[in-house]
Formats: structure tokens, C-alpha cells, sequence
């Protein structure tokens, strides 16, 4: 039995986004969640992604109550059994590429979706916005990877647990449907804002999309120190000499093109 997606709606992409549990290091300066909380945040990621109204989504539970509350809300669902990686298993970084990667080669092994988009449930900021941003960071074909930074608060700069991004913006690279954002590209990724040369300094945000080779790529390369010092095996592909461009984007941006409307002009076109 084939689940019946709706009609793509990335005008350029067929992204297949993927909303996971559990998706990389927990703050462990945090109270672990607890079930009942953890099942309310990945129904509400999965609605938000969503309303994005691009791409296909699927969501990658780990528990039973997930799954079962997932497939309530219209969700199509795939479990991961988190006992297959071990315990320094390098799927736990921040995007969480091995997990990502044998998710989708699960459900897509001939390749129908050019591009992967990893979502993580624990991001209470998260904004339907974000998946339309994302995909302006890939119109460049040379791009192999895209994710997206943020303003970083006085308190944050200095907080150690909240990876940060130094990026060269391109002037030319503006995205229409919201105001005030812009793409460049990445090109340094630190916990430790006194490791940059530079105090034009943005906060990741942990939502990112591959490219379906340089995803296969990435998963074949060994970690590094770094890459688990930094929290992300985004510093593993930087280091193979991977580009990753990224999207400009605040949790208040204006929404100047909707995905309806987008849809619109797609058909008048």
C-alpha cells in the first residue's frame, strides 16, 4: 500500500522532509522530556512542517504512543529502533545525518526525492516559513547542503551549549517571500564565539537539507573531534570541503508570499 502524498509544492525541489525524535544531542543542562511531552512536540513539529505546504513529510518516531498519536493526526510514520546506534554512534550531532540517512534509504532507496530536509521535534520556535527559506539556500547547484542562522541574543554569545555560524552573505541571493532575509554562504561553525575572527556571528538553527549524494558522501566520512566538540557533523562536511549555504531567518519575519499564493502564480504560470 503506497501513502498518497499531496502534490509537491517546491516549484524547483521534490523534497521529502523528514520530522524525527530524539534527532541529535539533548541539552544536558535540561530536564529530559517527559513521554507525554515529547509525543505533544513532534505531532505540533509534524503540523508546523506541514503548513509549510512543500515537499513530503514523514515522521520518524521512537515509541509506540508516538506513532499511534502521529497516525491520528494524518501523519505517515516510520519507527527507528534507537538501540541500532550505539552509544557514540555519530549520528548523535546536532543534524544527525546518520539517522536522517538511514531513515530515507528506508523509504526512498531509488531516489525518487533530490533533496532530504531533517527536522528535529524539540524546537518550540520552529515556523511553517522556515521550510520555504530553506529552499532558497539550494537554488545554486554547487550548494550541497543548506540550513539556517538566526540573530544571536547578548545572553546566547556567550552561552557555550548553542552552536553559532560565521557566514560571507551574498547581496544578490535575496529571498522574495520573506522580508529581510538573505543567503550566503557558511564558513565557520563554533560553540565558542571567541574561536571566530569576526563578531558578525549568527545561531544555528538545527533544521537542515542535503542533497541526496552529498548526504550518501557525508555518512561515508569518519568524524572528527571537532565535529563532536561543535556538536554537528556540519563541521565534517565543511571540512571535506562540502558547501553548505544557509537562509537568514527571525522568529518574526513577515511572510510577503505564501505558499497558496505560490501555488497560485505556479498554475497561472
Amino acid at each position: 500500500m503506497h501513502y498518497e502524498f499531496e502534490k509537491n509544492r517546491s516549484m524547483i525541489f521534490n523534497p521529502l522532509i523528514i520530522v524525527a525524535s530524539e534527532l541529535g544531542i539533548r541539552d544536558l543542562s535540561t530536564e529530559p522530556p517527559k513521554p507525554k511531552e515529547q509525543v505533544k512536540a513532534i505531532v505540533t513539529a509534524f503540523k508546523k512542517v506541514g503548513d509549510a505546504g512543500i515537499g513530503s513529510v514523514i515522521v520518524d518516531g521512537v515509541t509506540d504512543d508516538q506513532i499511534s498519536e502521529l497516525q491520528a493526526n494524518g501523519a505517515y510514520t516510520m519507527k527507528t529502533d534507537m538501540s541500532e546506534f550505539g552509544k557514540d554512534h555519530n549520528y548523535r550531532s546536532k543534524s544527525g545525518a546518520e539517522r536522517i540517512a538511514a531513515t530515507v534509504n528506508k523509504f526512498d532507496r531509488y531516489y525518487t526525492h533530490d533533496i532530504v530536509v531533517a527536522v528535529p521535534d524539540d524546537m518550540p520556535e520552529l515556523k511553517p516559513y522556515y521550510m520555504q527559506a530553506l529552499m532558497y539556500a539550494l537554488s545554486d547547484s554547487d550548494v550541497g547542503i543548506a540550513t539556517m542562522v538566526s540573530p544571536l541574543t547578548k545572553e546566547e554569545r556567550s552561552n557555550t551549549e548553542i552552536v553559532k555560524a560565521q557566514v560571507d552573505w551574498n547581496s544578490d541571493r535575496i529571498v522574495y517571500p520573506l522580508e529581510g532575509s538573505k543567503v550566503g554562504t557558511l564558513r565557520d561553525i563554533r560553540r565558542d564565539i571567541n574561536n571566530f575572527d569576526t563578531d558578525d556571528i549568527y545561531k544555528l538553527v538545527p533544521i537542515h537539507a542535503w542533497r541526496r549524494g552529498p548526504l550518501d558522501r557525508l555518512i561515508q566520512l569518519p568524524p572528527s573531534d571537532r565535529e563532536f566538540d561543535e556538536g554537528t557533523d556540519l563541521v565534517r562536511a565543511l571540512d571535506a570541503g562540502m558547501r553548505i549555504d544557509v537562509t537568514f531567518v527571525t522568529d518574526n519575519m513577515k511572510v510577503l508570499i505564501s505558499p497558496e499564493e505560490l501555488i497560485g502564480d505556479e498554475i497561472e504560470g
